[in-house]
């Protein structure tokens, strides 16, 4: 997918004291921690824009990939998020049908891109069917942009881990590029920046063994990664 993909703006009031994100590592995960592969199965990618401030407000984006499948992106292959708030669940590209998916998670349909939808809804008008419901349907998120605190990007990166089966590294990368927050929509070319932040930048990478092993000695998930983002 390109970057006509709806992404999602979030809201500043993520970072207000929700979501529960005290997560410790279980009995299962700290036997098994020097056990696993060097790779996880998927990679969490902060992308932060040139404004970062430890402790102050940060804007930048998020994507989510599988590890290795692709030849693109450094082997990965791109993840999307259901486009209906109420599951935001991630899932596969090999889900993808033709210009639409339904959700493995929650069941329902949705277009893979904005873009798609309106050539969609516009061809059933121009043949006169019926377009009933279609113009409700969302398209699947392929990034989500954010202009927040530490603590609310915490927050996304621990609901992400959880959602993806906590089998995930975190590719954090910092390298000044702007990225302007647009809290209506953001443009094609903010999208094209992203791409090529993900070729050049230099990540910081937080492996999900190194992870597992820190948990293992009693630290705390959240405060693991609000460590690693605000270094």
């Amino acid at each position: 997918m390109s970057g006509s993909t709806n992404p999602t703006p979030l809201s500043l009031s993520l970072g207000c004291g929700s979501p529960k994100a005290t997560v410790s590592v279980t009995p299962e995960e700290k036997k098994s921690a020097l056990e696993i592969p060097d790779l996880a199965k998927y990679k969490i990618e902060l992308h932060f824009g040139k404004d970062r401030r430890p402790h102050g407000l940060c804007t930048g984006a998020l994507t989510i990939w599988e590890s290795g499948l692709r030849l693109h992106g450094g082997g990965d292959d791109k993840m999307y998020w259901c486009g209906y708030k109420a599951c935001g669940k991630p899932m596969a590209s090999s889900n993808f049908g033709y210009a639409h998916v339904v959700c493995p998670w929650c069941h329902k349909e949705q277009f893979l891109d904005m873009l798609i939808k309106e050539d969609h809804v516009k061809e059933l008008i121009r043949d006169g069917k019926p377009t009933m419901g279609l113009e409700n349907l969302p398209s699947v998120i392929g990034e989500k942009y954010f202009k927040l605190y530490p603590q609310g990007i915490a927050d996304i990166l621990v609901t992400t881990f959880n959602d993806l089966g906590r089998n995930a590294d975190f590719y954090i990368k910092y390298h000044p590029l702007d990225m302007r927050y647009d809290p209506k929509h953001e443009t094609t070319r903010d999208m094209n920046k992203l791409d090529v932040a993900r070729i050049k930048r230099e990540p910081v990478i937080y492996s999900l063994k190194r992870l597992l092993i820190d948990l293992s000695t009693g630290s705390d998930l959240k405060k693991r990664i609000l460590a690693l983002i605000t270094a």
